[in-house]
């Protein structure tokens, strides 16, 4: 190559660097601008939810006191004023237990839907403590599958109750998402859920002939009590 073109050739990369410089400098400087995490307005939340029941009724179908519940939740940021904001959304925990019954397998399966309603106090950008009021409607289903009932039909019952979780938690941001920089929290909650009492009386299917049933009854279900639960959630 000759010392002409080589000059050329050298200016040309000069250039280069020199343009691509400020623009790194720039794409630096507006990343570093940038809020590390933005007060969370819009969140979805999904974790474990588990329940402690110490009703007897509880008994035939766990052999310890927990329930454990998938949970999904979605809120809004309704109002915000400093650091403290009011929340609302939705929730569903979807979940049961099985053991044996008088020598034969046995479940219970708890589905509630429920309307959220959330104060939040957010000290620091990755940090928020929160309480909240979560009211709902709990869908509940009971089976025994006892062999010795006519046609070997499992005995069974279902029942709706409304539901009320109150408790509060903490959520800590452990880092953002995509380019849209979604806020990755882990969120740790507690509380008490109540729902009221319920008879569990078990019956097999048998169409319109009855006469052949033979009814169970467990006594008093009361699917309440304390309750812990650990979500992961991403905000926007």
């Amino acid at each position: 190559m000759k010392l002409g073109e080589c000059a050329r050739v050298a200016l040309v990369l000069g250039v280069s660097l020199l343009g691509a410089g400020p623009a790194r400098a720039q794409t630096a400087i507006e990343e570093a601008a940038r809020p590390l995490v933005r007060p969370p307005v819009w969140e979805v939340e999904a974790g474990v939810r588990t329940m402690y029941v110490k009703s007897a009724g509880y008994d035939p179908f766990s052999t310890d006191d927990a329930l454990a519940q998938f949970s999904l939740a979605g809120t809004r940021a309704l109002l915000r004023r400093g650091g403290l904001a009011l929340v609302a959304g939705v929730g569903l925990d979807v979940g049961g237990s099985s053991a044996t019954a008088r020598g034969a397998p046995s479940s219970l399966t708890l589905t509630r839907v429920s309307a959220l309603v959330e104060g939040r106090y957010q000290p620091a950008a990755r940090l928020y403590l929160f309480a909240r009021l979560a009211p709902g409607l709990l869908h509940g289903a009971a089976s025994i599958d006892d062999v010795s009932t006519p046609g070997a039909s499992s005995l069974s019952t279902s029942f709706d109750a409304f539901s009320l979780d109150a408790g509060g938690g903490a959520a800590l941001c452990f880092g953002d998402v995509g380019s849209i920089h979604l806020g990755a929290w882990l969120v740790a909650d507690g509380g008490y859920g109540w729902v009221a009492a319920q008879d569990l009386v078990l019956a097999p299917s048998l169409g319109s002939d009855q006469s052949k049933a033979g009814a169970l009854d467990l006594g008093t279900l009361a699917p309440r009590g304390g309750f812990f639960r650990l979500s992961l959630a991403l905000s926007y």
